[in-house]
């Protein structure tokens, strides 16, 4: 008979450390975590009858010096059950650091509510500041092999778009990105964005390339797959002024700035509607947060380049993706990140389709 332990991971400022743990902010510079970086997963460790493994992948801004270090501290009712070290290689004048947090020791085996931190170590000064909280669900199903993983439910109500190569004035690169997650390991058919200006304007369909990605989470079990994937999509379209680019493109409509306002895009693959994206573009082409950023508890981002939108699951996502949670997405908006505490956010939580998909068992 199958059985199935669900815990729920979240992360709080530690109590079993003998140093106080100062919030992430107060750093000198700020210590701000890359969202569109994170993943985090637990995984059976070996045949899993005797616990599970730990892996989370950070990107991190805020490192004072090539010496500085993060950790992961894991906790249950209070008391800390494992230490997770985070190998990052720290870059752009020791500022930025990327890597992967791995507990690979002791299979783990607790249950129920786990508390734990992203923690960074100053080296110069010896102290602790609380960079991100994290919480995950975790599932563990008894069957020939144990399963054990994390369910990122909460994943697929977020998106981001990063204007990058922001030096590149010839315009070959200067696209933007589009970053978010789905609850399926199908690739999309064609892709393209259907995108309106203003609510009248309507313009060409937008081409978009799917990029690789390694950043997902399974569950297989005997009788249930599901996978979730972060999507890298590059739309055809540059951002910024026409007259910035050298290689000026002489289609009308293919860049940003020739049709600044509110636009509204469908995502688009095999003739069916996945996503809905709501965003503002100046006159300078640039991509505008969403004004959910301008409440209490805004995301932290490194700059203007890395952009949060108004995100929604289209008409058809559910004959696209494996399993939709909304009661995990408006709760969370991907690992446990609390969404902004912002009157549009309701609106965006109220657009969510029913429960649909795989359940686990």
């Amino acid at each position: 008979m199958n059985r199935m332990v669900v815990a729920l991971l979240v992360f709080v400022p530690s109590l079993a450390l003998a140093k106080p743990v100062l919030p992430g902010a107060e750093h000198e510079p700020a210590l701000i975590l890359d969202e569109t970086s994170v993943t985090v997963r637990v995984n059976a460790s070996g045949d899993g009858k005797k616990g599970y493994a730990f892996q989370a992948h950070v990107a991190m801004g805020g490192f004072a010096n090539g010496t500085d270090r993060a950790r992961i501290d894991l906790k249950k009712g209070g008391k800390l059950f494992a230490t997770v070290k985070c190998n990052l290689n720290i870059e752009v004048n020791n500022s930025y650091a990327v890597g992967d947090c791995e507990y690979k020791d002791k299979p783990l085996t607790p249950a129920g509510e786990i508390v734990g931190e992203l923690i960074y170590t100053d080296d110069q000064t010896d102290k602790d500041y609380l960079v991100r909280t994290f919480s995950l669900t975790i599932v563990h199903i008894v069957e020939h092999y144990d399963t054990w993983s994390n369910v990122p439910d909460d994943t697929l109500g977020a998106a981001w778009i990063i204007l990058g190569h922001d030096e590149d004035k010839n315009g070959n690169y200067r696209h933007p990105e589009l970053l978010f997650w789905v609850a399926t390991g199908d690739g999309l058919a064609s892709p393209t964005l259907r995108c309106t200006v203003n609510g009248s304007k309507k313009i060409a369909d937008i081409k978009l390339s799917e990029g690789g990605s390694d950043q997902q989470i399974t569950i297989d079990t005997d009788k249930t797959k599901i996978t979730w994937r972060r999507v890298s999509l590059m739309p055809h379209i540059y951002w910024g002024k026409r007259e910035t680019l050298t290689y000026k493109p002489s289609e009308p409509d293919a860049v940003l700035s020739d049709n600044p306002g509110k636009w509204e895009c469908a995502l688009r693959s095999d003739g069916k509607t996945l996503r809905i994206l709501n965003f503002g573009v100046d006159a300078d082409g640039m991509v505008q947060p969403d004004e959910m950023q301008s409440g209490k508890g805004a995301i932290p981002v490194f700059n203007d380049r890395m952009i949060l939108i108004d995100f929604r699951l289209g008409k058809d996502a559910a004959t696209f993706d494996k399993r939709i949670n909304p009661d995990a997405m408006r709760k969370s908006m991907g690992f446990g990140l609390p969404w902004p505490d912002h009157a549009h956010v309701k609106a965006i939580h109220a657009s969510y389709p029913k429960k649909s998909g795989l359940e686990l068992r």
